[in-house]
Formats: C-alpha cells, sequence, structure tokens
C-alpha cells in the first residue's frame, strides 16, 4: 500500500514538474505591409479594429520634433482597418484621415487610437505633435489633434467631437510649451479619457464634448548622459496608454521624454483625485492593457533610445505587483497592443517604418519540458523507488 501511494506521488511530482514550468508565446505574423501602425482594440463585432497614422504626403509642412532639421509633411493617407480574425481579412474601412510623416514617409502622426463605448460607438484620437497654432494656420487641415468619433453604419465619414489642440492653447495644463499630441484613447461609462503626449496631461471628454483635465502628469529630474546639457535634465512624462483596470481605475503609462532613461518610464493609477506610480522600471513604454486574469501587460517601443536599441520588449505585471519580461523576439519599434476576451495578445509592430508594420498574435502553450528534464525526473523516481523497497518490505 505505502508504495502504490509513493508511486502515485513520484508520478504527480514528474506531472507537476511539467506544468509549473513558465509559459511561453508561439507568435504568429497575420498582417505585413501595414502603414505605420498604432493603438487597436476589439469591437462587439469580436474584430479587432486597428488604426494605421499612415505616410504622410505632398501637403504642407512643420518641423519634425524628433527628428532635428527635418520636417513632417501632410498627406490624407491615415486609416482605420478591421481585421476578421476567422479569415485574416483586412479591410480599410475609413481612409483619408490627415497624416504628417518625415519626407520616406516614417515616424508618421495620424490616426492614433480608438476605442468603444457600451452602445458601440467609435471613438478615436488624430494625434499633431507640433505647436498646435501650427494647425490651422500652415498645415490648414482642422482635423488634427481632435477627438473624433466614426460611423460604422457608414465609415467613410468621422465628425469632429473635441478640438484637443485648442484646449493646449487655451489652458496649457502642464505649464510647458504649447504641444499637442493625443495618442491615447479609452471610454469608461460616459467619460472618454484620453492622454495627450505633447501635453503631459490625461484629460476626460463627456458625451456632449466638454473636454477637461483629469491629472498633469509630472516632470522629474533625472540624470543627464549628454555632455554640455543640465544635469539632472527636468525630463518630461509624455504619457501614451491608457487602460481601464478591472478595479475601475485608470492607467497610464509614460514614454518620457529626453533623456530617455532606460529603466526611467512608470505606469500611474488614477483613482478619485490621487495619481500614483503602480509600477516603474520600465523603458519607453508606447501602450499597456490588461488581460482576463488582471494582469497588466507593457510594451516599450525600445530597449534604449539614445543608445540605438530599437528593440521593444513585452512586459506582465502581475496583480501582486511582480513583473517579468515574456516576450521580445522579433519586436522592433512597437506601437500598439490590444488583448483578446481569450487572452490572445495582439501586437503592432515596425510602427514607426513606413510600409513595413506587421500586426503579430502571440498565444500562450505551456513549455515543454526539455529531455535533460525528462531524465531527471524518471531518474529521482526510480532512485526513490529503489530506495523505499530496500527499507519497506511487502
Amino acid at each position: 500500500m505505502f508504495k502504490t501511494i509513493l508511486g502515485l506521488s513520484l508520478a504527480t511530482l514528474a506531472i507537476s514538474s511539467q506544468s509549473a514550468l513558465a509559459s511561453n508565446f508561439v507568435p504568429t505574423v497575420l498582417q505585413t505591409g501595414l502603414q505605420s501602425p498604432r493603438g487597436m482594440t476589439f469591437g462587439p463585432d469580436g474584430k479587432l479594429y486597428l488604426t494605421e497614422a499612415g505616410t504622410g504626403g505632398n501637403g504642407a509642412c512643420v518641423p519634425s520634433p524628433s527628428a532635428p532639421g527635418q520636417t513632417l509633411c501632410y498627406g490624407a493617407t491615415s486609416s482605420l482597418a478591421r481585421l476578421d480574425l476567422q479569415s485574416n481579412t483586412l479591410e480599410r474601412i475609413t481612409t483619408g484621415l490627415p497624416s504628417l510623416a518625415l519626407a520616406d514617409g516614417g515616424d508618421a502622426t495620424g490616426l492614433q487610437d480608438v476605442s468603444f463605448d457600451a452602445n458601440g460607438n467609435l471613438y478615436g484620437v488624430i494625434g499633431f505633435a507640433s505647436n498646435p497654432s501650427n494647425r490651422d494656420t500652415v498645415i490648414e487641415v482642422q482635423d488634427f489633434a481632435h477627438l473624433i468619433k466614426i460611423d460604422l453604419s457608414n465609415p467613410s465619414q468621422w465628425s469632429l467631437v473635441t478640438d484637443i489642440a485648442q484646449y493646449e492653447i487655451d489652458n496649457n495644463p502642464d505649464g510647458g510649451d504649447v504641444v499637442s499630441n493625443p495618442f491615447s484613447v479609452a471610454v469608461q461609462g460616459n467619460n472618454i479619457y484620453a492622454t495627450d503626449g505633447g501635453g503631459n496631461a490625461l484629460y476626460t471628454i463627456n458625451n456632449d464634448g466638454t473636454i477637461s483635465t483629469v491629472t498633469v502628469v509630472p516632470k522629474r529630474d533625472v540624470s543627464n548622459p549628454i555632455p554640455g546639457l543640465p544635469d539632472p535634465f527636468p525630463m518630461q512624462a509624455v504619457p501614451t496608454g491608457i487602460a481601464i483596470g478591472p478595479d475601475q481605475a485608470v492607467y497610464l503609462s509614460e514614454y518620457t521624454g529626453f533623456p530617455f532613461p532606460p529603466g526611467g518610464a512608470n505606469i500611474y493609477r488614477y483613482n478619485q483625485g490621487n495619481l500614483d506610480i503602480y509600477a516603474s522600471g520600465f523603458t519607453n513604454i508606447i501602450d499597456i492593457a490588461f488581460a482576463p486574469d488582471n494582469s497588466l501587460y507593457v510594451l516599450e517601443y525600445a530597449t534604449d533610445t539614445l543608445g540605438g536599441n530599437s528593440q521593444g520588449n513585452l512586459w506582465k505585471v502581475k496583480p501582486d505587483g511582480t513583473k517579468e519580461n515574456v516576450y521580445n523576439q522579433d519586436l522592433i519599434n512597437p506601437t500598439g497592443l490590444a488583448i483578446s476576451p481569450d487572452g490572445k495578445i495582439y501586437i503592432a509592430n515596425k510602427g514607426y517604418i513606413a510600409g513595413e508594420g506587421e500586426l503579430i498574435q502571440l498565444q500562450s502553450v505551456p513549455e515543454k519540458q526539455t529531455p535533460l528534464g525528462v531524465l531527471l525526473t524518471t531518474s529521482l523516481c526510480v532512485f526513490l523507488l529503489k530506495k523505499q523497497n530496500k527499507q519497506i518490505n511487502p
């Protein structure tokens, strides 16, 4: 009897040794050739709605804030695409949205993100990344730096809901340079939340279009590796992704401004008037999303921007606060993240390389035990059984 129990226990040990191993991800590239993919979300129809910032064009230009000496030029090349995951069929349902980009089509700004409300209405934000006064006087395209609404019954049309650029001009919540670049959007009840990476702020917008400042993400003094510049250096926050947590609090990430210190980006939690650091130690966070198990996934745009390391990283922050880097294979400047109700992860990859954008699906699978692990487990079981046979007679 004792031998039987022992044998069952060792068998359980062998099985457990396999199931306790960490999970890994199997990647599948679903789409290629995307034009500067950005944020995405799942619709009530189960399809994935993906934004493309476009490639700019031959229109009027403004100075690039990230490429000194170069300009971003206008073209109506941004779009909203809808992906049927059953057939992997991509359809660009809204085209002709405004876009700014470098001459090669890279570093684009256009439709940045979208989010559905409970009634199935789709809202999006269009970026700008410049002094908002340039929008009407230089580019002369009013749609930039707006919250928009897209009618999916007639997706070729969109309407302007709120002028975020004008709000920055009138209020300048962070008190710094007047710059507006709406980046991410999330809907919670009757409130639409939007981050402004240029204004370093989180806004809320009501259904009637009224906008107000929820919080300003503060600048911080950090060590500066560049000789001749102030040290410490006042680093801008540059808020990026938004996610509504399982606790109904608003979570937002920061990209950080110059000098983009590795490990210097935070995730903040906003709830009932308080903005607190939820997790830290990240680099250039571009997007965040909660999974069905309430873990928060964090997407880094690069490992070291100043050092020229463009490798992206996907982190998992568990509800207990522990974090781990769970995926980085072939991630190059990723720009968007979404997680399906069944836990599959979708990443917009190569988002700032014109015409080379990808959509990657990650599916978690148990990691198989190595041959060495099987051998060691089997050897341990045999050894313990033999030892027990010597000690106990049947």
